[in-house]
C-alpha cells in the first residue's frame, strides 16, 4: 500500500515576515536578561580557590575580590596590620570573605549581588549577616524559600543547599513562607545559625492561593468555591491536551473530549451549559492574563466535519505548575463577560532561586481502541443487483465472515519528552524549557507533532522595589489527516460497512492504474455516497493543519510600600493557521469533481492584553484589607483567505491542486477584511476581614464593549459581594474539629455578544463584484447575556485535617440570551436580532477528602468529589414584529439537526433535549403498522411529531482519586463515573441497515423481529428503522458509565542510590481508559462530535476512544 510520509521531530515552518521580527525583538531581550543573570549569578554563587600565606589583609581582599567579581568597600584605616594565611578550594565566596575576617574586629555587609561593606564590630548593634538553613520535618532542605525580614523590603530566597545569609540586627523578625508549607517567624538572637524547620501545610486554609487577576489571598478568606490541583497531578498520566487530565479530578467540572484524536478540541463546562447561541465553556487564564481561545470551527451536521483543535491544547503540561478552577460567577466576576463560564487559572513555572537545575521528562503510551461496534460473523453479502453491480450489503445467506473492522485500526502511539532548565539567586531567575509532542493515531496516516519553546526571567530591582517578569512561549503544532465525522471523508464508513463475507485485503492496495484516463483511481468495488476504500480516503483525502503560534508577555510589579504596590502587564497573542485538504480524481462525486477537489483555507488572529493594577494589602490590630483597583483592554484583531470548498473542483488537470487549476465558475473564494473587537474595562474589588475569622468581599466591573457600539447599552456593570465566617475561631468547637467555615456570595456578569449586529448602517458583503446588504435590521437595543448567580458553602476539617469536606449549593439564571427572528415582509429586512430568554442552572457539588500516614513509610490520600446540576429553559422568547405588530412565541429552539436527529432547547426542557424519529403508536402503546406488518414511522422531519429521548448531560457526576505511597512506590488510581443521561447511536443504526451489526445477525437467526406479536423480514425491518433516515429513538442508549480513568505505578530511585549523578530517578507504568465498570452505550458516550453547541449526545461513525498504556521516566540533576 502506498503512504505518504510524514517526517518526524522538529518543524522548521514558514513564517510571516511580522512574527519574524516580533520573535526575534523578543529572543534578543531575553537573551540579554539571560546574560545580565548569568553575571548576577557568578558574583554571588561562584565558588573560589585560592592559596595565600603571610599576606596583608588588603592584599587578601584583593586575591578574592579577583576570583569572584565582588567589590569590596571599607577603610583601610580598619585593616588590622598582621598577615594572613589560608588556602581554600572550591568554596562560595562570602565564606571565604567570613574565614578572612574571624580572627579580626570586622564585620561584612553585603549591599546588593556585588557590593560587599566591611566595617568595625560597632556594627553589631546594627544588621549583621544572619545565616541559616531551612528544612522540613524529615531534614531535607529546603530551596526557594521565601526569607523576609518583618517590615522591610529587605527578603531572598534559599539556595540549592536551603542556606541564606540576611542582614538583620538582634530582635529583628525573620519570616519564612513556602508553597505548602505553615509560615514561621523566628526572632533574631544571639546564635551564629539559625536552622528552620517548616510544617507542611496540609489543609492550605492559611496559605496564599491565586484567584482572579493573579490576586493573592488567604483561602479560609474566599467567599467562593475553590478547588486546585496540582501540576504533578497531570503528569501522572499525561495527555498532550493537559484538559483532559483534570477529568474525575474537580467536581462541578465536566469534560467531554473530541472524537478526533491527539490534539482535538476539548469541552469543558461547569455548572452546566448557560448560553444557547454563545460560548459555553470556561475562560482559560494564563498567569493572570486571558489566554485567546482559538477556537475553531466544528462540525454542525452529519455529512461532513473536521475538529481543527482548540488553543489551550497548545500548552506544555510539563510547564505547568498548579491550576485553580473558579467555578462559579462570584469568583470569577473580576473578568467581566469573558467568564461568565467559570475560570480556569493556569499558573507555569519559573526560575528558583540555587543551583541550577536541569531535568528530563519522557512519556511514551501505546493507543488501542476500545468501544468497538459488534459485528455479526455468519451471514455473508447480498447478491448483486439485476444489473451486476455488486451490493455492498450483507443480507445474504450464511457465509463465515472474512474479515474484521477492528483489524483497520493501528496501534497508535504518544511520545511527549521535555527539557526545562532553572537558576537564578534571589535577585534573578530563569526558567526555559522545550516540549516536543509526537503522536501516531490509530487511524491510518494520521499523525500529530507539536513543539514548545519557553523561556521565562524574572528580576527584581531597587532593594526587590521592582520586579520585572517577561516570558515568551513559541508553539508550532501539525496535524495530518485529523479523524473526520460523518458520512463524507470518513474512513470508518467503508471499514465498518464492508459486506462481511468479503476479503479486504485487495483493497488495502487502495488504488490501481486507469490506462484510459492514465491516473490511478480509487480500487473499490462498491458505488454510493455512504462508503469508499478507507484506504483511499486516509492517503488519498489528505489534509493537513498548521499552526504556529507565539505569545509574549511582560509584568512589572513596582512596591510602593511594604503594603501597596502597582503592578502592569502585558501580553501579545499571535497565531497562524492554515488548513488544506486535497481530494484526488475518483473520490466520491458528492464530494468532489471528476478530477478533484482542492480546498484551502488560512486565518491570522492577534490578541492583545493590557492592564494596570494598584494592590494593597494592609494589616491592622484585629483588621485586615486585600484590595485591587485596575483598569484592562482586550483588543482582538484577525483577518483569513479560504478558496474551494465544497465546489472546488478542479478544471483541467487531475490531481493538479493549485488554484489556477480550479473550476472558478463555480468555486467559493472568501477573503475576510480585518475585523477587530476591543473591550475596555475599569474593575475593583476588596476584602476586609475582621480578626482572621469573617471576611467581607465585594467587586465591580464595568466594561465597554465594541460589540455594543451604536447601541444604548455601551457600558454595563458587573457587580459581586460574598461573606465568609470562619465558626472555627468564633466558639469554641470539639477538639476533633480542626477548621470550620460557612460562605455565601451573589454575583452577576456576562457572555460577550457577538460583533457587527449593532453596526449602522447595516454591514454589506461581496458577492462576484456585487455589492450585497446585509439583511438583518442593526441591532441598536443589544444587550450582553447576563448571569445571575448565588451560591452558598461550608468547609470542615476533622482529625487535624486528617478528614475533610466542602459543600457547595448554588443557582445560576442567564438572561438576555441572543436570538435571531424571521422578519416581516414589507420591513426592509430577512430578519431580527433580539434578546430574550432565561436558562437556569441548580445543584450542589463537594469533595470529601482524607488523608493520613500509617506508620513511617505508607500514607494514603484519598478523595471523592461528586456534583449534581439540573438545567431547565424557563423561558425563549416572546416578539413583536415593530413592523406589523405580529406576535411572536418562540417555545423550541434547534441547536442542529440531521434527518432523525434534533437537538433542541424547549421551553420547560432542558439545554441539548435530543428528539428522534420514533415508530407511530396508538394511545393504549400499541405500535402502528402498514399492510406489510411494518411499524409506521414519524413523518420525517417534523420534530414536533418526534419522540423525546432524553438529554446527554449526566444527573450525577463522581470521581475517587487515590494515591498511595509506600517508601519510594507510589500507587495512583481514579476512578471516574458519570450517571444518568441519554445518548443516541446512529452508526450502529447504518450498521443495522446494511445486516453487518450483531443484532441483525440474531434477528435472523431468531427468524425475524416480533412486532405486535408477528414475525417479520428481519431485513424489511432494520432497513426501515436503520440509516439515518430512520426510526434513531429506537437507538438511544443509557450514558451511565463508571470507568478506571487512570492508574500509575512508579517507583523513585534516589540521587544517593547513583553517587549523587543525579538527583532522582522516576521510573511510572501508566494506563488512561484502562476498563469500564460499567456501560451500555455501544460507544464512548463521554466523547463528542462537537466542542460547541450542536451535535450533542450522537455518534456518526466517530473515531472510538483509546486505551492508552505506557510509562513515564522522570530525571533530575
Amino acid at each position: 500500500m502506498k503512504k505518504n510520509s510524514f517526517r518526524t521531530g522538529f518543524l522548521c515552518p514558514v513564517l510571516p515576515r511580522q512574527l519574524l521580527l516580533t520573535m526575534r525583538l523578543s529572543f534578543i531581550l531575553m537573551f540579554a536578561f539571560c546574560l545580565r543573570v548569568t553575571a548576577n549569578v557568578y558574583s554571588q554563587d561562584t565558588k573560589v580557590t585560592m592559596h595565600m600565606e603571610d599576606v596583608p589583609l588588603a592584599k587578601a581582599l584583593s586575591m578574592l575580590a579577583a576570583e569572584s567579581n565582588l567589590r569590596f568597600l571599607y577603610d583601610m584605616a580598619d585593616l588590622p596590620s598582621a598577615s594572613i594565611s589560608l588556602s581554600v578550594k572550591e568554596k562560595p565566596a562570602l565564606e571565604v570573605l567570613e574565614s578572612l575576617l574571624s580572627n579580626t574586629s570586622l564585620h561584612f555587609k553585603r549591599m546588593n549581588e556585588r557590593l560587599v561593606v566591611i566595617a568595625p564590630t560597632h556594627w553589631e548593634d546594627e544588621d549583621q549577616p544572619i545565616k541559616g538553613k531551612v528544612t522540613d520535618k524529615s531534614g531535607q532542605p529546603l530551596v526557594g524559600v521565601s526569607v523576609q525580614v518583618a517590615n522591610t523590603k529587605r527578603g531572598l530566597q534559599t539556595d540549592a543547599k536551603g542556606t541564606f545569609i540576611i542582614n538583620a540586627s538582634r530582635g529583628d523578625v525573620l519570616v519564612f513562607t513556602y508553597v505548602g508549607y505553615e509560615r514561621k517567624e523566628i526572632t533574631v538572637g544571639g546564635e551564629d545559625v539559625i536552622t528552620v524547620v517548616l510544617d507542611e501545610n496540609i489543609s492550605q486554609l492559611n496559605t496564599l492561593v491565586v484567584t482572579a487577576l493573579g490576586i493573592e489571598k488567604q483561602s479560609k478568606s474566599l467567599t467562593y468555591e475553590f478547588q486546585q490541583v496540582n501540576g504533578k497531578e497531570l503528569e501522572t498520566v499525561k495527555d498532550a491536551s493537559f484538559v483532559n487530565s483534570l477529568t474525575g479530578k474537580v467536581a462541578g467540572l465536566q469534560i467531554n473530549r473530541s472524537s478526533s484524536g491527539v490534539g482535538g478540541s476539548t469541552k469543558v463546562v461547569l455548572r452546566g451549559s448557560k448560553s444557547l447561541n454563545g460560548s459555553n465553556n470556561v475562560l482559560y487564564v494564563v498567569d493572570g492574563i486571558p489566554l485567546s481561545s482559538n477556537t475553531t470551527g466544528q462540525p454542525s451536521d452529519g455529512w461532513s466535519g473536521q475538529d481543527g483543535g482548540d488553543g489551550i491544547s497548545n500548552i506544555n503540561p510539563d510547564d505547568i505548575e498548579s491550576i485553580s478552577v473558579l467555578k462559579g460567577a462570584s469568583a470569577s466576576a473580576l473578568y467581566g463577560s469573558q467568564a461568565a463560564n467559570g475560570v480556569i487559572l493556569i499558573t507555569t513555572k519559573k526560575g528558583k532561586a540555587g543551583k541550577t537545575s536541569l531535568s528530563l521528562t519522557s512519556a511514551t503510551t501505546f493507543e488501542n481502541p476500545i468501544s468497538l461496534p459488534k459485528f455479526q460473523n455468519t451471514y455473508g453479502q447480498s447478491a448483486p443487483s439485476t444489473g451486476g453491480a455488486l451490493s455492498p450489503e450483507s443480507w445474504g445467506d450464511k457465509a463465515p465472515a472474512k474479515n474484521q473492522p477492528k483489524d483497520f485500526f493501528e496501534t497508535g502511539a504518544t511520545t511527549i519528552n521535555s527539557v526545562a532548565v532553572t537558576t537564578g539567586n534571589d535577585r534573578n531567575q530563569t526558567y526555559i524549557s522545550y516540549s516536543n509532542t509526537y503522536s501516531k493515531g490509530i487511524m491510518p496516516a494520521n499523525e500529530y507533532l507539536k513543539n514548545n519553546f519557553s523561556l521565562r526571567n524574572t528580576t527584581s530591582y531597587l532593594d526587590n522595589k521592582l520586579s520585572l517578569d517577561e516570558s515568551v512561549n513559541f508553539i508550532t503544532q501539525r496535524s495530518n489527516d485529523r479523524p473526520s465525522i460523518g458520512l463524507y471523508s470518513n474512513a470508518l464508513n467503508g471499514a465498518y460497512l464492508f459486506p462481511r463475507s468479503q476479503d479486504f485485503t485487495p483493497y488495502k492496495t487502495f488504488e490501481q492504474y486507469d490506462s484510459v484516463r492514465q491516473i490511478y483511481v480509487q480500487n473499490w468495488p462498491y458505488s454510493g455516497n455512504d462508503q469508499q476504500n478507507p484506504y483511499w480516503i486516509a492517503y488519498r483525502n489528505p489534509t493537513v493543519t498548521k499552526l504556529d503560534r507565539l505569545m509574549a508577555s511582560i509584568t512589572a510589579k513596582y512596591n510602593i510600600t511594604n503594603w501597596l504596590n502597582l503592578e502592569g502587564r502585558v501580553k501579545a497573542d499571535r497565531n497562524n493557521r492554515t488548513y488544506e485538504q486535497k481530494l484526488y480524481a475518483s473520490t466520491v462525486g458528492v464530494i468532489a469533481g471528476s478530477l478533484g477537489n482542492y480546498n484551502y483555507s488560512e486565518g491570522h488572529n492577534t490578541q492583545t492584553y493590557v492592564d494596570l493594577l494598584l494592590n494593597a494589602n494592609k494589616k491592622w490590630t484585629n483588621w485586615s484589607l486585600t484590595a485591587t483597583l485596575g483598569a484592562s483592554l482586550t483588543d482582538h484583531q484577525n483577518n483569513g483567505l479560504s478558496f474551494g470548498g465544497f465546489y472546488g473542483k478542479l478544471l483541467k488537470i487531475p490531481n493538479f491542486f493549485n488554484i489556477s487549476n480550479m473550476d472558478r465558475s463555480v468555486m467559493s473564494l472568501n477573503q475576510t477584511t480585518p475585523q477587530r473587537s476591543q473591550t475596555q474595562s475599569v474593575f475593583g474589588s476588596a476584602t476586609l476581614g475582621y480578626k482572621d475569622m469573617l471576611f467581607l468581599e465585594a467587586t465591580g466591573r464595568n466594561d465597554w464593549a465594541s460589540a455594543l457600539a451604536f447601541t444604548n447599552n455601551e457600558a454595563f456593570f458587573y457587580p459581586s459581594v460574598g461573606l465568609t465566617a470562619v465558626i472555627s475561631s468564633m466558639a469554641h468547637l470539639p477538639s476533633w474539629i480542626t477548621f470550620a467555615k460557612v460562605r455565601a456570595s451573589y454575583s452577576e456578569v456576562g457572555n460577550a455578544p457577538p460583533s457587527y449586529v449593532s453596526t449602522d448602517p447595516a454591514q454589506f458583503s461581496m458577492d462576484n463584484g456585487n455589492l450585497s446588504n446585509f439583511t438583518y435590521k442593526p441591532f441598536t437595543t443589544l444587550k450582553p447575556e447576563r448571569t445571575k448567580s448565588w451560591e452558598a458553602g461550608t468547609e470542615w476539617r476533622f482529625i487535624n485535617d486528617k478528614l475533610s469536606l466542602d459543600l457547595t449549593v448554588y443557582k445560576t439564571n442567564s438572561y438576555n440570551q441572543f436570538f435571531s427572528v424571521p422578519a416581516s415582509r414589507g420591513s426592509g429586512y430577512d430578519g431580527y436580532y433580539i434578546n430574550s430568554g432565561n436558562v437556569q442552572n441548580e445543584g450542589f457539588e463537594g469533595v470529601l477528602g482524607y488523608r493520613d500516614q500509617f506508620g513511617p513509610n505508607f500514607t494514603w490520600n484519598a478523595s471523592v468529589n461528586f456534583s449534581l446540576n439540573r438545567n431547565k429553559i424557563i423561558d425563549l422568547y416572546d416578539f413583536i414584529d415593530p413592523s406589523t405588530g405580529e406576535h411572536n412565541e418562540l417555545d423550541s429552539y434547534v441547536f442542529t439537526s440531521f434527518d432523525s436527529y434534533f437537538l433542541e432547547a424547549r421551553k420547560g426542557g432542558q439545554f441539548g433535549d435530543i428528539y428522534a424519529r420514533g415508530i407511530k403508536k396508538d394511545d393504549k402503546g400499541v405500535i402502528q403498522v402498514d399492510d406489510n406488518g411494518l411499524p409506521v414511522l414519524a413523518e420525517l422531519g417534523q420534530n414536533k411529531d418526534y419522540d423525546y429521548v432524553g438529554n446527554p448531560n449526566p444527573k450525577f457526576m463522581l470521581g475517587f482519586n487515590n494515591a498511595f505511597t509506600f517508601k519510594n512506590w507510589n500507587l495512583n488510581l481514579l476512578i471516574d463515573g458519570r450517571f444518568g443521561g441519554k445518548v443516541v447511536d446512529m452508526t450502529e443504526a447504518y450498521l443495522d441497515y446494511y445486516g453487518v451489526s450483531a443484532a441483525t445477525g440474531r434477528a435472523r437467526d431468531a427468524g425475524g423481529v416480533m412486532v405486535n406479536g408477528k414475525q417479520i423480514d428481519a431485513k424489511s425491518y432494520y432497513q426501515l428503522i436503520g440509516n439515518r433516515t430512520g426510526a434513531l429513538a429506537l437507538y438511544a442508549y443509557s450514558a451511565t458509565n463508571v470507568r478506571l480513568r487512570e492508574a500509575s505505578l512508579g517507583y523513585t530511585l534516589p540521587g544517593s542510590k547513583l553517587n549523587n549523578v543525579t538527583k532522582s530517578i522516576r521510573l511510572s507504568v501508566v494506563a488512561r481508559n484502562v476498563f469500564f465498570f460499567y456501560k451500555k452505550a455501544p460507544y464512548d458516550p463521554d466523547a463528542t462530535l462537537s466542542t460547541g453547541n450542536s451535535l450533542q449526545g450522537i455518534d456518526m461513525f466517530g473515531m472510538p476512544s483509546t486505551r492508552s498504556i505506557g510509562f513515564n521516566l522522570n530525571v533530575s540533576f
